[in-house]
Parts: C-alpha cells; sequence; structure tokens
C-alpha cells in the first residue's frame, strides 16, 4: 500500500528508537535484513495495511422452536449475529531492526478483552548476517510440522469463543514473549529458545451458544455449594456475602481461577529443527503449565462428606512436553507427523486433582490429485491418558480417601463418565479452485471417533480482485448424545441448541 510523505515521516519518527537499539551491537558483525543481503546502508521503510471484513450467520435452531424454524414465523424465526472486525497493520523494515504493530477492533477486542486491541507488537533484531534472529514483544509463535493442527504447540492458548470455526492461527492468542533463533551452519539447523513471564489460559464462551458444557456444569456444582452455604449462613451479613460472591462467579466465570501474569506460570522451551536427507526433522522441550483450568475439589469433597461444602479450588496444572515432530515427501504424498509425552505431577495417577501424564500425537498427507485443482488433506490426531485404570476404578480417590472416595470418584479431573480415556479426531480438509483462483470451494469435516460428534463446514470464497473476497459458508453439528462432545452444541446437551448454521460474509484488504 502507498503512504503519503508526512505518515511515514511520523511512523518513522516513532520508531527511530528501535534503529538505536541495533546500533550499540556492532561489535556482532554485520546485520543483515529479514531477506538476507542487505547491508546495513540500506534504507528503512514504513508500510501500512490491514483489512476490513463482516460476518452474518443465521442459526436455524432457535430458543422459540426446539425442532427448528417454526411454521408460523417461518425464516423470521431464525436468530442472527452479524460480527464486523478491522486489522490495522503496521511495519517498519530497517537495515538493523524490524518491527511490527498489529491492532485488532472487534466486539471482544472493545468489549471484555480490551487488551486484545493491540494484537501484536513485535521488534526483531537480525545478527551475525542473518544467522541470529532476537524477538520480543507480544506475539504468537507456532512449533510443529501439522497443518492447522499441532500437539507440540504449546505457548499460546486459543480462543474457543467461536467454537473452532476460526482458522488455528486466528485463535491463537497472543502473549509477552522473548523468543530467540539461531540457524546453524549444517543441514538448516536452526535453534530456538523462548520465554515468557506469564500465559493466557484458554478462553471459552461464559454465556449464549457457545458456552460449554463444563462451564454450565461448574457454574451448577458452584450454585449448589452457594446455596448450602446460604442456608446454613447464620445472619444476613453473611448471606449478602455469599449471594455477592455467587453474584460475581456468574457473571465472570473466571473470577474463582488464579491470576496467570506472574512467574509462577511462567514458560520455558527450546526447539531444534534440521533436514536430513528428504525429511524434516525437530525436537523440542516445553515446560509450563495446561491452559485449561483443572478444579481441586479436596475441600469441597471433604465438605460434601461432613455436610459443610466449600468452593472448589482451581489452578493450572504445570506439565513438561517433549515432542517430536517430522514431514517429508512419498511419492505425490506430503506426509507429516507430531508426537509428545506430556510430563505432570501426577506420573503414578494417585492424585485426582492434578491431570495424569498422557501421550498424544499427529499423523496425517495432503496430495493434489490430477482433478483440476483439487487439494485433499487428512491429518488424525489424538491423546491417551496413562495410568486411567486408576481413575476409571476410583483407585486414585481410594488412596487419598479410603472407601469413601469412590462416591467422589466422578470429580477426578480426568474422569469420563463413558469411561474414555482416549480421544482420536479424523480431519479432512479438500480444496479447489476455479476461474484462475477466483473461486475457491472448500470443506472442513471434523469426526470425533470415540465419541461420534461430527461437525462439517463448508465454504465458498469469490475474489473478484486481490482486494475484496465474498464468502459463503455454513457449519453443521452432529452428536450421538448428551455424552458426546459436541453435545452442548448439537442440541443433545440439556436445553442446549443445535448450532449448525449459515453465513456469508465479505473482507477488503488494503
Amino acid at each position: 500500500m502507498k503512504i503519503t510523505k508526512c505518515t511515514a515521516i511520523a511512523v518513522a519518527t516513532a520508531l527511530t528508537c528501535l534503529g538505536a537499539f541495533a546500533q550499540d551491537f556492532d561489535d556482532f558483525g554485520d546485520f543483515g535484513d529479514i531477506g538476507g543481503g542487505t547491508s546495513s546502508s540500506s534504507a528503512s521503510a514504513v508500510s501500512i495495511s490491514g483489512e476490513a471484513k463482516l460476518e452474518a450467520r443465521g442459526y436455524l435452531d432457535t430458543d422459540s422452536s426446539r425442532d427448528g424454524i417454526n411454521r408460523e414465523n417461518g425464516i423470521k424465526d431464525i436468530n442472527t449475529t452479524a460480527k464486523p472486525e478491522a486489522k490495522l497493520n503496521f511495519k517498519y523494515s530497517g537495515a538493523t531492526v524490524e518491527a511490527e504493530v498489529n491492532l485488532k477492533l472487534d466486539k471482544s477486542s472493545l468489549g471484555n478483552n480490551r487488551e486484545d486491541i493491540l494484537d501484536e507488537a513485535i521488534v526483531r533484531g537480525i545478527f551475525m548476517d542473518s544467522a541470529l534472529t532476537v524477538e520480543a514483544g507480544k506475539m504468537r509463535t507456532i512449533w510443529g510440522k501439522g497443518d492447522r493442527l499441532h500437539v507440540i504447540d504449546n505457548f499460546n492458548a486459543d480462543n474457543y469463543t467461536d467454537f473452532i470455526v476460526p482458522l488455528y492461527s486466528d485463535r491463537r492468542i497472543a502473549v509477552p514473549m522473548f523468543k530467540t533463533s539461531y540457524a546453524l551452519p549444517r543441514n538448516n539447523m536452526v535453534l530456538e529458545a523462548i520465554w515468557t513471564p506469564g500465559m493466557e489460559a484458554d478462553r471459552f464462551a461464559t454465556e449464549g451458544r457457545w458456552t460449554p458444557a463444563k462451564v454450565n456444569g461448574l457454574k451448577k456444582t458452584v450454585a449448589g455449594v452457594v446455596a448450602e452455604q446460604y442456608a446454613a449462613a447464620g445472619n444476613p451479613t453473611e448471606q449478602m456475602a455469599i449471594l455477592s460472591a455467587a453474584s460475581k462467579y456468574n457473571s465472570d466465570v473466571a473470577s474463582l481461577y488464579p491470576d496467570t501474569n506472574s512467574l509462577k506460570y511462567n514458560q520455558a522451551g527450546l526447539r531444534l529443527t534440521g533436514t536430513f536427507g528428504n525429511v524434516d526433522l525437530g525436537v523440542s522441550y516445553y515446560y509450563g503449565h495446561y491452559k485449561q483450568v483443572s478444579a481441586n475439589l479436596e475441600k469441597f469433597a471433604m465438605g460434601k462428606l461432613t455436610g459443610t461444602p466449600v468452593l472448589p479450588e482451581f489452578d493450572f496444572d504445570r506439565k513438561q512436553t517433549f515432542g517430536l515432530e517430522a514431514a517429508t515427501i512419498f511419492w505425490k504424498l506430503n506426509l507429516r507427523g507430531e508426537l509428545c509425552y506430556n510430563l505432570t505431577a501426577d506420573t503414578d495417577g494417585t492424585n485426582p486433582w492434578v491431570h495424569n501424564s498422557s501421550i498424544q500425537w499427529l499423523g496425517g498427507f495432503d496430495i493434489d490429485l490430477p482433478i483440476n485443482n483439487i487439494n485433499v488433506n487428512i491429518q488424525e490426531t489424538g491423546t491417551y491418558i496413562l495410568n486411567s485404570n486408576k481413575v476409571k476404578s476410583g483407585d486414585a480417590m481410594v488412596e487419598r480417601y479410603g472407601i469413601m472416595g469412590l462416591m467422589l470418584k466422578e470429580h477426578d479431573v480426568d474422569y469420563d463418565g463413558e469411561d474414555r480415556y482416549t480421544t482420536n479426531h479424523l480431519v479432512v480438509n479438500i480444496t479447489d479452485s476455479w476461474k484462475n483462483g477466483k473461486i475457491e470451494p472448500e470443506v472442513t469435516a471434523l469426526w470425533s471417533i470415540e465419541r461420534g460428534d461430527i461437525a462439517v463446514m463448508p465454504k465458498v470464497n469469490f475474489k473478484p480482485n486481490q482486494d475484496i473476497t465474498f464468502t459463503l459458508s455454513g457449519l453443521i453439528m452432529y452428536a450421538k448424545d448428551e455424552n458426546s462432545e459436541f453435545a452442548e452444541w448439537s442440541g443433545k446437551g440439556n436445553g442446549s441448541l443445535n448450532n449448525s448454521y449459515i453465513g456469508c460474509g465479505v473482507k477488503c484488504k488494503f
């Protein structure tokens, strides 16, 4: 995008301090730009880009008709949503340093998550003829050879307030991060190191269509405890305090969660990747936390046994992840895979309030078919919880509380009501393009193998030119029963709606 001279001067002036940062390190040798081969005398440049878009949806399952649209009102009964969004990106490219500032404006960033207005802010220094890169700021990073799916990528949390509809990279929540990478002279090897002073937790809807069953269940648990405490309160002052706490929790489901902006929740990791023959390989190590909260119900459980229940305690379990990744080409197949071992504090599976250690994997391929421009991408990802027999039998609870622990079996953080301790998902993505890329049909299907859930997301993009895109999209969801993974969003949960929808949108880039 072209910018006026005045705009360039104003933005360049604001970023001049970044150039000073690089000048302090002349002893490390010449600096190269990201592209390599650029001398220290190269002219700096500032670019501005962005996009504006609007997505509208019509949900066919409504509050007024559990069987869908009723005959009396017809299409007037459809529940609709419209989500406008704008992004503005600034990038400074100099001979010694780069900087990026990305802004995002939507309902979430202007509402409950105002910190998301600053989507990313990155300073990047290039040293030693581009061999060493040092980055700092609010950013995202992705580890692993998977395509939009990963099991070794741990630093950024996910935003699930819109389910899994957005792309993987768009769901990731940026965090303050320090990152360095060094290119070794052989086998295209790169060593990366990352540290974050805190972390962000996975974000879920707390009200409306996309609220997970676990959030609703937790609210019911807390509501039950509050009701019992209220009934047992000795005076109106205690009762008012209990009601105040309950009101705060119901309006903000995370109000009882620990503050993760502390060194207790720092994250660190190393990753080494390289090419050996025709195989890209990588090993990685992550030291951090699960991004989804676990409930320590010890005090609650004991209170339940004694008749004086108290609110649960919550934490984000620490874990270490040892990862492997690989990608290669065999015949016409682009093969990829990831494998990791998640080590937690509960290595023997006897602590019901901490996640058991687990194994995760991802394997898949994509292939270009000799039909038009069709590409088929198939990946399978899964998790196996170790020592699950102790969860299934209730031995973890019995070891801690004796025989009465069997009454508390269902409160184990790894417990599954159907005694399923593996989770496998098969994801198929098929894309095509017509009319020189102006029309791009796509369909993505997800099958939760053990639980029988299915989600199908068809989409067609129409691009009359490179600056504007019109989109027709949809989501079809199915869950086998109330114990299925998508039950809460497929109309099988208690009082839930089926969130299948038809959507349209427009996006303009500039």
